[in-house]
């Protein structure tokens, strides 16, 4: 069984908020426990059923629900966070949230124009919410409190989904809050006593609502390519294997995301809006929003720009997993335009460099580069420039073989052989050459194709010509402890970061380092912290500097001095806390600003 490291933060604020109404559950019982066993099944990456995801690499998500009407604004209030949850953040009772349904009608909703939207964007499948945490079931089901049934809209957009995506030949799928419903008595949030004054149970909830319900969706939607499950907290594992061999049964081809909980999935889901900085193993997805919130919200204009949504959707790929980019539909059934506008700007670019994305393979050096970022297609390197250096001029570290040609794809579509030269262990490839304005202006593509089998020496880099930033996920922490923090800058914004804290008198995080070019550089540290703390910066060598600055309970880059590299090769360089609180002083990141 492989483990998952990354710890669901959405989960993590429940474990700390919500009271259960399962007598084992506890507000304060610690995330591990709420989420049980977050273990995969073996195997699954290389299956048939998993070809969709390891190769298509990006599909969309889709939030869309009875919340969408409110837009995330109940009487007169806003909720600046992630309106799915307006139910439960505005304290809105069950009667007056069903009520809701009277008055949701989304007439603008097109299931073939967000399919479209899809397609034109590069996504290769969708998956859209069946019924959130609310409740509220986007489908027709035995279930009375449905979009067919309890509102004006009286159609089945999950049927008009399903057939718009097999028209165009993408994948889709359901997603499915199995535990939380907080209009159903006996489910996770929802009311502890029945309409009729008895004590709720789960096991109700469970047989009258939950399990029929998956099996209405695995039953009469065709083909489907995932059921996505959310929130397991601490359900029953004997419910969570029911569910799982009720899609097995129905929907053999159909894959379990993690989430369903109980090491049941086929595949994992990292936090939400996480993009990791280190290549992970295992067939994984990024969960992600288009803005800040995933269902709609009538203020949050946050949209990720064209180049941000490519870079990250590089960036996932370029870690070994696949990227679901969620968009939420208005109270009208429409993806706002500038997300929209977007997602097809950003769309252009994968459709003209498919190579990039689909069936790619992580960058053989574990991670992003300083001017953008690396995906692998058999014996070539795609190498995405988003920050050319000043002299355009691209360094990569401890390349291997027989380099067979270098090609810059111009936004044109015309090709342009770059000259390389090898600097030491460094593939140095000039773009000098290549006008700036024939580039894209999102990004650059460079092929380098290899004779032979890419092998790479995966020591960090440290760049001549543009900044490096080495953060603390590449280090080795000694006397000195390394953990990821998660925080919410807004409800259910989620940002995490891994620090280096706790340091002992000898604590040192360490990295281990190639430089291409002897010469000065600048250093900054990037902590948090109070107070004014003392920092020391070392290298194998000999050379060090140590600085006092001031600290603030954010992460921030403070200047440390000059740093001098006497000839180029591997050095390992040291970091260590001199003086301030050890508890607080924590250190995210090491930049080198090379001195020209």
């Amino acid at each position: 069984m492989k483990s998952i490291q990354y710890i669901r933060p959405l989960l993590t604020f429940l474990a700390v908020t919500i009271a259960a109404p399962l007598a084992s559950v506890h507000a304060d019982e610690s995330m591990d426990k709420m989420w049980g066993d977050t273990s995969t099944k073996d195997g699954v990456e290389n299956s048939p059923r998993a070809a969709l995801m390891r190769d298509g690499k990006y599909g969309m998500f889709i939030h869309w629900g009875l919340f969408s009407g409110l837009e995330g604004k109940w009487q007169g209030k806003t909720l600046y966070g992630i309106s799915e949850w307006i139910k439960r953040q505005m304290n809105i009772s069950d009667a007056d949230y069903m009520a809701l349904a009277k008055d949701f009608n989304p007439k603008g909703f097109d299931a073939k124009e967000i399919v479209r939207t899809a397609k034109e964007a590069g996504m290769k499948y969708i998956v859209i919410t069946a019924k959130h945490h609310e409740g509220f079931a986007m489908f027709k089901s035995k279930h009375p409190f449905n979009i067919v049934d309890a509102s004006p809209f009286h159609r089945d957009p999950m049927k008009e989904f399903a057939d718009a995506c097999r028209e165009a030949g993408l994948g889709f799928g359901f997603y499915y809050s199995h535990f939380q419903d907080w209009t159903s008595a006996g489910a996770q949030g929802g009311s502890k006593t029945r309409p009729d004054g008895t004590p709720a149970t789960f096991e109700q909830y469970f047989r009258e609502k939950c399990y029929p319900q998956v099996d209405e969706l695995c039953s009469n939607y065709g083909p489907l390519s995932f059921i996505w499950f959310d929130t397991p907290g601490n359900m029953p594992k004997a419910a969570i294997k029911e569910l799982a061999e009720l899609v097995l049964k129905k929907q053999p081809n159909a894959l379990l995301n993690s989430r369903i909980g109980q090491g049941m999935g086929d595949f994992e889901s990292l936090g939400d809006m996480e993009v990791p900085r280190q290549n992970h193993s295992g067939l994984w997805e990024a969960p992600d929003t288009t803005n800040d919130s995933w269902a709609y919200a009538w203020y949050d204009q946050n949209w990720k720009t064209p180049r941000e949504i490519l870079h990250r959707l590089v960036s996932t790929v370029g870690r070994g997993g696949a990227y679901l980019l969620n968009v939420g539909p208005d109270s009208n059934g429409l993806i706002p335009s500038k997300a929209k506008q977007y997602l097809l700007e950003a769309g252009q670019w994968v459709k003209q460099h498919p190579s990039v994305i689909y069936g790619a393979k992580a960058s053989p050096w574990g991670g992003a580069q300083s001017w953008g970022d690396i995906t692998r297609t058999g014996n070539t390197l795609n190498l995405v420039v988003f920050d050319w250096p000043s002299d355009r001029k691209i360094y990569l570290s401890g390349l291997e073989g027989n380099i067979k040609s270098v090609t810059l794809h111009q936004a044109n579509g015309q090709k342009v052989e770059l000259p390389v030269a090898k600097l030491g262990t460094w593939t140095v490839i000039d773009g000098e050459s290549a006008s700036v304005a024939t580039t894209s202006a999102i990004a650059a593509l460079i092929e380098v194709k290899l004779a032979d089998t890419v092998k790479v020496d995966a020591t960090l880099a440290i760049q001549p010509n543009i900044p490096t930033t080495h953060y603390a996920e590449f280090a080795v922490a000694h006397n000195a402890e390394s953990s990821t923090i998660r925080w919410m800058e807004k409800f259910g914004e989620w940002k995490s970061a891994q620090q280096i804290t706790k340091w002992k008198a000898d604590g040192v995080a360490e990295w281990s380092v190639d430089v291409a070019q002897a010469g000065d550089y600048f250093v900054e540290l990037i902590y948090k912290g109070e107070g004014r703390p003392i920092w020391a910066v070392s290298t194998s060598a000999g050379a060090k500097i140590q600085n006092e600055q001031a600290a603030t309970p954010v992460y921030k880059a403070y200047p440390s001095g000059i740093l001098s590299f006497a000839q180029p090769g591997k050095y390992k360089i040291g970091v260590s806390l001199v003086a301030g609180d050890a508890e607080k002083s924590s250190l995210q990141a090491i930049r080198f600003n090379p001195v020209r």
